[in-house]
């Protein structure tokens, strides 16, 4: 889904992106604890659901995309998982919810990067307006923290929030844009053009989800997409119950 990593996303902020911080920290800002990873994410591009397909056989997206009606709001909360770079010492794999992406080009979306460098886990929030460029913020995630994130938008005003209530942190975000919100997703996806390794990760639960104010399975036409290189699947969906399903990774 998105094309630019922590570096491209610090140009953007640079240069006066059009993304505008519209609330800070919900408290004081969380101090990266003892052995927190602290290098910079990997520049892994990310892409679209129908532009991945264009390309390869390969499936980058895991988890569920509701289609069937347009879709104004998706909310949603999942644990981060821990990361083993045993075997995979440098790769990355990114959870978030967003609206658009499964059968159109454009994507608003929020959620972070999990990546292993040099045998390292480190953990990366992002806010993206595919397909601009990525926006990565500072604060703190580590393995085990409880994330809450939502997207929504009234007219052409979006509204893009992600809280760790664990570190005690929450962003907003504000854009502006019109597009064709015919889906809303919580998505798991491998990273990067040719598609990179990943991490084994053990599983990702989402919960709550809603979309429309419903739960997601019953806001639309529910989707399930997997993870896969040529014909074999890396992760594995739940059955969506409600709002809540678990994505399992496979390989170990």
């Amino acid at each position: 889904m998105r094309i630019s990593g922590y570096r491209a996303g610090l140009a953007a902020l640079a240069a006066g992106s059009s993304l505008v911080l519209a609330a800070a920290l919900a408290g004081p800002a969380a101090a990266t604890t003892t052995g927190a990873h602290t290098k910079s994410p990997a520049s892994f591009p990310h892409y679209n659901h129908v532009f991945n397909h264009a390309r390869h056989a390969d499936q980058i997206w895991g988890g569920y995309a509701d289609t069937g009606t347009q879709f104004t709001s998706i909310s949603g909360s999942w644990t981060v998982p821990t990361l083993d770079c045993s075997s995979t010492p440098d790769s990355s794999v990114s959870p978030w919810i967003g609206i658009d992406g499964f059968n159109s080009s454009t994507v608003e979306q929020i959620g972070f990067d999990q990546d292993c460098q040099g045998g390292q886990a480190g953990y990366y929030p992002w806010v993206e307006m595919y397909p601009a460029d990525s926006d990565y913020f500072t604060e703190t995630v580590n393995a085990g923290d409880q994330i809450t994130a939502s997207v929504s938008v009234s007219g052409s005003a979006w509204t893009l929030t992600e809280s760790d209530t664990t570190q005690g942190w929450s962003k907003t975000f504000n854009e502006t844009g019109d597009d064709q919100l015919s889906s809303a997703e919580a998505i798991v996806e491998d990273l990067g053009d040719g598609i990179q390794p990943v991490a084994p990760f053990g599983s990702i639960t989402f919960n709550n989800l809603t979309a429309n104010g419903q739960p997601l399975s019953d806001a639309g036409t529910p989707n399930s997409t997997d993870i896969e290189r040529g014909d074999t699947p890396l992760t594995q969906n739940s059955p969506l119950s409600g709002g809540s399903f678990t994505l399992s990774w496979l390989q170990s």
